[in-house]
């Protein structure tokens, strides 16, 4: 069916656009957009990292601590103990060295006993106060009493004196008693306890 050819008037009117076109900087807003995104995910994944390393780090430090605590209480146990070690060997030296002038007594006295003398029982006393003057306490299983006087004599010839002597026979033991008083052959001062001796000794 053919339609006629009718005239058709076009009502619009011009006009102008109602807003012009964007710019093309402005197609960079949504570029930049998604790489704020993309930034922001990569520092909180760095931040979130460091963290994490920070903490563990925080860890092995805090563990650290309380190792060198351990150690520091370990140390502080083995020198406690070196140190008690350390005062039980000078109190050995002490004793070591201030027995040592008493060894040449004992063996004079040992040296002095005869083949029929034997002795019971030796105890040498010295006190801190007076350190030249010994307490001699001497059992001995003899029936003769030359044997304590060769005793005697060997004392006296290291330069021991005697004074307040006691002498006992108990069941067939001599029991001797004596305070011994050391007296350096060298000096010629007379000390008070020599004095004292001298005086005790004289009637």
């Amino acid at each position: 069916m053919l339609i006629s050819d009718t005239r058709i008037d076009d009502f619009k009117t011009d006009r102008k656009d109602i807003a012009p076109p964007l710019p093309m900087v402005m197609r960079l807003v949504p570029i930049l957009f998604y790489l704020s995104l993309l930034f922001l995910v990569v520092v909180g994944s760095v931040a979130s990292l460091h963290a994490k390393l920070s903490s563990d780090q925080r860890k092995n430090v805090i563990a650290r601590i309380e190792s060198l605590k351990s150690q520091i209480e370990q140390s502080k146990t083995q020198r406690a103990s070196l140190e008690n070690e350390i005062s039980e060997a000078l109190d050995l030296e002490a004793w070591v060295l201030a027995s040592m002038p008493l060894q040449p007594l004992i063996m004079a006295i040992i040296r002095s006993m005869g083949p029929e003398s034997e002795i019971v029982d030796l105890t040498l006393e010295r006190d801190a106060e007076t350190p030249s003057q010994l307490r001699l306490g001497l059992k001995l299983n003899s029936s003769s009493d030359k044997q304590l006087e060769d005793t005697l004599a060997a004392i006296k010839d290291l330069d021991y004196r005697e004074f307040n002597p006691t002498q006992t026979r108990v069941q067939g033991n001599l029991d001797y008693k004596a305070s011994l008083l050391w007296q350096d052959p060298r000096t010629v001062r007379e000390t008070p306890e020599s004095r004292a001796a001298r005086e005790e000794v004289q009637p």
